[in-house]
């Protein structure tokens, strides 16, 4: 099945619409067309060629995100890179794609090749090769397809809907397919993205108000930081919360704030959302990821979560025909689906189970608590020792003992951490998950 180039689709169907807010100021369809046109030339001259993969150093900017829709007017294959990437995390990537390196493509060439540009694509073309974030291993890469970001856009329609109007706020990196998936949603329906170059507090509740944002996608941090610093979110229709766990506190005061704040559950090799919490269900259903999109087969098996469907990349399907998460989760009655952590996380301490995640839920509703994670660190009677390590609030002066005396009551004895650690920061990736075999 061939697909029309969006882009162009869009230019012609709206082109005074606005495709792009930046710092760079609003930029029309026509106008990123036109601009991915002179782009993709330019880097044809360079030799980009059809099925090539070039590496690009992606930033929030307007220069990015041309340059994305530049390379498939060519038909080529984007491997986008964080800025945040060492030299040598950055020439390993290169090497194993096999990728033509597009570090500095402003300063390529001048030159326009006067030759045909790709104006359609077949629904299996690979579009991009995304590097999973390592948070559990090495990093490695992921193809992705035009057909898996087609339903992957039309999951989304049909769980928060589509306002030709949406402005829809990213300021998660482009690198990652939290970033990218907003870039391709975008023009898929022909909203408008509102793009920031990272993410700032205080950026974000003035952009709001003044870019008229319906839509937002961020990571739990983002989501506290927010609360943290009392930001109004209680304008835009849909606030998207993925990348892992989010505590149940903050969900509860964000809602009662007046915040549309609902989880969503996706991996790279989804080209993004599996589930996506509906607006109406938020109070009702906190703590849930929500019910399996249109596009998205879902089911668990020995209690991790397993995924079938058009936004699955075929190249991380396993021999069965489905693509093992390696996420812990389970199904309510209602068919909503809960996230436990991974199957790698799971804490084994005195023969029992715990799941990081429930205690990490107990820690963040201690006022004085800003963030929390749980790990579990080899033990000579236990086998594991539930570990925490958190970050506390400004002048907070909590003991270790204080925290542990905060779990118990609220948590099986053998789930109350056993070790407590202070730090100012959790570490984490650059889309916001955290790491936890450095906590380890």
């Amino acid at each position: 099945m061939k697909l029309d180039n969006w882009l162009a689709q869009r230019s012609q169907t709206c082109p005074d619409r606005v495709a792009l807010i930046s710092e760079d100021g609003p930029m029309s369809y026509s106008e990123l067309d036109e601009a991915a046109e002179h782009a993709a030339r330019r880097l044809v001259a360079f030799g980009v060629r059809r099925g090539a993969t070039a590496a690009v150093t992606v930033r929030g900017t307007r220069d990015s995100v041309v340059l994305i829709h530049a390379l498939m007017k060519t038909g080529a294959v984007l491997l986008p890179l964080s800025p945040k990437l060492s030299l040598a995390e950055r020439s390993e990537a290169v090497k194993s794609c096999g990728a033509i390196d597009l570090d500095d493509a402003s300063k390529l060439t001048s030159t326009e090749a006067d030759l045909p540009l790709l104006y359609e694509h077949d629904m299996d073309d690979v579009h991009c090769r995304i590097l999973t974030s390592g948070s559990s291993g090495a990093a490695h890469s992921v193809g992705l397809s035009y057909g898996n970001h087609l339903f992957s856009a039309m999951g989304s329609a049909f769980n928060i809907g589509v306002n030709p109007e949406d402005r829809w706020l990213c300021c998660l990196p482009l690198s990652h397919i939290s970033g990218l998936s907003i870039v391709m949603r975008s023009v898929i329906y022909g909203t408008t993205m509102v793009l920031h170059d990272g993410f700032e507090t205080d950026a974000v509740g003035p952009a709001i108000e003044r870019d008229r944002v319906s839509i937002i996608s961020m990571v739990s941090t983002m989501l506290l930081r927010l609360i943290e610093e009392d930001v109004d979110l209680s304008a835009p229709r849909a606030i998207l919360v993925g990348g892992g766990p989010v505590p149940r506190s903050a969900l509860e005061t964000a809602l009662s704030r007046g915040a549309s704040v609902i989880q969503t559950y996706g991996l790279t090799e989804t080209c993004s959302q599996v589930t996506t919490l509906e607006v109406k269900e938020a109070s009702r259903k906190v703590g849930s990821v929500g019910r399996p999109l249109l596009t998205s087969h879902l089911r668990i098996h020995d209690g991790e979560i397993l995924v079938q469907g058009p936004t699955v990349s075929s190249e991380a399907l396993d021999g069965d025909g489905w693509l093992h998460t390696g996420d812990m989760g389970w199904i309510d009655d209602d068919g909503f689906l809960y996230v436990d952590g991974r199957t790698d996380e799971m804490i084994i301490t005195g023969g029992e189970n715990v799941a990081p995640s429930e205690v990490e839920d107990v820690l963040a509703r201690h006022p004085e608590i800003v963030e929390a994670a749980v790990v579990g660190r080899p033990d000579p009677d236990w086998q594991q020792a539930v570990t925490a390590v958190v970050v506390l609030s400004d002048g907070s002066d909590l003991s270790e003992q204080q925290i542990r005396d905060h779990c118990s009551g609220k948590l099986a004895e053998y789930k109350v951490p056993k070790q407590v650690e202070v730090v100012s920061e959790l570490p984490r990736t650059a889309s916001g998950k955290l790491q936890r075999s450095l906590l380890r």
